[in-house]
Formats: C-alpha cells, sequence, structure tokens
C-alpha cells in the first residue's frame, strides 16, 4: 500500500520526483548518519585476567582488517595515556600472535593487554559480529558499544569516554543494618 501523499506527488509530478521529495520530507525516512556511539545497559560478560580499573575499554580488532588498522595509532596513544581510571584490553581475531606483532613490528605494547579471541568466544559473548568493536564496560557494567573505526586519542573522544565513565560510579553496596 502506498502512502496518500505518494499517490498525489505522482500524479502531478512522475514517480521518480515525488519518491525523492517523499525521501527528503517524511520523519523516518532521511539517512543520516549513524550515532558516535550506543547505549548499553547490563552486566558485562566476566573477563579472565583482565586490568583491574572502574572502566575498561574492550576492543575487538585484527591485523588483517583495513578499519582496525586505521584506528591503530589512536587507540595505542589511548592505551599508554589513558584518562584516569580507564584501561583499555584487546582482543585480536587474528589466529596467530606473529600476525600480529608483525603488523604492529614487534610485541604488542603491555598497555594493550591484548589477547587472542580462539574461536571467537569472547567477540561472541559481548555480541560483536563485525570488527572494529569496542565496548566501554564500567564497574563491571555495559555502558556504550563503538562501532567502527574511531580516532580513539581524539580530544572529543576523550571526553566522551571520561564522561561515560562518570556517569556510572561504583555501587557500593549498602551498608548493613
Amino acid at each position: 500500500m502506498t502512502h496518500p501523499l505518494l499517490r498525489a506527488l505522482t500524479r502531478i509530478i512522475g514517480p521518480s520526483v515525488a519518491a525523492l521529495i517523499l525521501l527528503v520530507l517524511l520523519p523516518g525516512c532521511r539517512a543520516e548518519p549513524p550515532p558516535s556511539y550506543i547505549r548499553l545497559e547490563g552486566a558485562a560478560p566476566t573477563l579472565t585476567d583482565a586490568p583491574t580499573s572502574q572502566a575498561l575499554l574492550v576492543v575487538f580488532w585484527a591485523s588483517w582488517c583495513p578499519p582496525c588498522r586505521e584506528e591503530t595509532p589512536g587507540l595505542l596513544e589511548l592505551a599508554e595515556k589513558p584518562p584516569e581510571g580507564l584501561r583499555v584490553i584487546v582482543f585480536s581475531h587474528d589466529a596467530h600472535l606473529q600476525a600480529v606483532e608483525a603488523f604492529l613490528g614487534g610485541p604488542p605494547a603491555p598497555e594493550l593487554h591484548l589477547r587472542l579471541d580462539e574461536g571467537h568466544a569472547v567477540a561472541r559473548s559481548f555480541g560483536v559480529d563485525t570488527l572494529p568493536a569496542s565496548i566501554l564496560v564500567v564497574n563491571g557494567r555495559l555502558v556504550a558499544r563503538f562501532s567502527g573505526p574511531r580516532d580513539w586519542n581524539s580530544q572529543a573522544m576523550r571526553r566522551l569516554l571520561e564522561k561515560l565513565s562518570r556517569e556510572h560510579p561504583s555501587r557500593a553496596p549498602a551498608p548493613a543494618h
């Protein structure tokens, strides 16, 4: 069933022009850029041997992935000098650590806390199916999902990570009476 406005416009100005006008005018039909992040809520999957921190940026990445390679310099800078209370942990979809080392020109920086995600088990537990993808976890809670490459070391991204981390302070247990 066609929209009544589309039928009227089609009779007056033709089908191609009418469809184009509706794409611009009707709400919900406009192509807009995706949000910079998607808010998440709920408990995060447990990560063994994760760095101790109030906030973790969990990054899913691979050395063979062009967008992942694009974001690597900023990700390294963020990991080496993170905002207070934030640590980065990278799960690589590479089959062998040698591929990562070849791309990075040596062993991964310790600040990346890089691990191979064998069988993509961790990615599946976080609902990740495309690379790169990053999830901000604050105090064990899912907070935000970033899809696609990012300029992780930009001032805007650092401010956003700090803001999102502060919005979810640790929840101290209630005092016992």
